[in-house]
């Protein structure tokens, strides 16, 4: 086990207890569904279990999400495409849709994180966990990716194939799979940029391939594509 053991999120009776190495999106349309508001985000934000922490990370493209410790009295903003480590025992994540304020309870089980002398939790600070910060739908765009090149050993199934999955038409698969690219060339991901088939089709391999180095994507966000419209059977062998 790492520093941190399991993790419990309580949303109006809903409780989800995960272990090292689980992830869980919460939402509209997430793994825990907090409401039908139609001007929250189908993924407002995710918990995950990495290296031995527990990190809270910021989904949404306009939703500020804050990590409240109450035992102290600190209230951390996490920024869209922001994460931050959960060092509290017991912690309220909240955020606001439209006029609706949510909250949602949580405990942690495990010893508190080390700091350092200057009182800054060691390797901790707030980090972008993609490069760039990426809406819902770019981001689901990434995950459908990951998950075609999970069940295929790399990313055979043309563009269309995966655009029918998401519900979406292919004009608007290709548009966001662009505007993803840009925005990592931006940031100096090689190999996104180019006009050559054989480029076209290595950027989606080197994309996913991003996106799991920088843990922007892992199997923790499969329901994502459940949520999209995907039945399970065609996303996930295992069900």
């Amino acid at each position: 086990m790492g520093v941190t053991d399991r993790l419990t999120l309580d949303f109006l009776g809903d409780r989800r207890t995960l272990g090292p190495g689980d992830g869980l999106t919460f939402g509209r349309r997430a793994d825990l569904v907090i409401d039908d508001n139609p001007f929250m985000h189908r993924v407002v934000g995710r918990v995950v279990h990495r290296e031995g922490v527990w990190w809270l990370q910021n989904h949404g493209s306009s939703t500020r999400v804050r990590l409240v410790d109450p035992a102290v009295g600190v209230d951390l903003e996490l920024a869209p495409g922001q994460q931050l480590p959960v060092t509290a025992s017991a912690f309220l994540v909240r955020f606001r849709c439209g006029t609706t304020s949510y909250e949602i309870d949580g405990e942690r089980d495990g010893p508190e994180l080390a700091v350092d002398g200057a009182g800054e939790v060691l390797g901790t600070a707030t980090v972008d966990f993609g490069a760039v910060p990426l809406s819902p739908e770019q981001h689901l765009l990434v995950v459908a990716l990951y998950d075609s090149a999970r069940r295929n050993g790399g990313v055979p199934e043309g563009n269309s194939v995966i655009a029918r999955r998401l519900g979406w038409t292919p004009k608007k698969f290709h548009r966001k799979l662009d505007a993803v690219c840009d925005k990592l060339h931006r940031q100096g991901v090689r190999a996104l940029k180019g006009t050559t088939d054989e480029l076209a089709e290595t950027r989606r391999s080197v994309l996913v391939d991003h996106a799991v180095n920088t843990g922007l994507v892992g199997p923790g966000d499969l329901g994502l594509l459940r949520s999209a419209g995907s039945g399970p059977s065609e996303l996930d062998p295992t069900g």
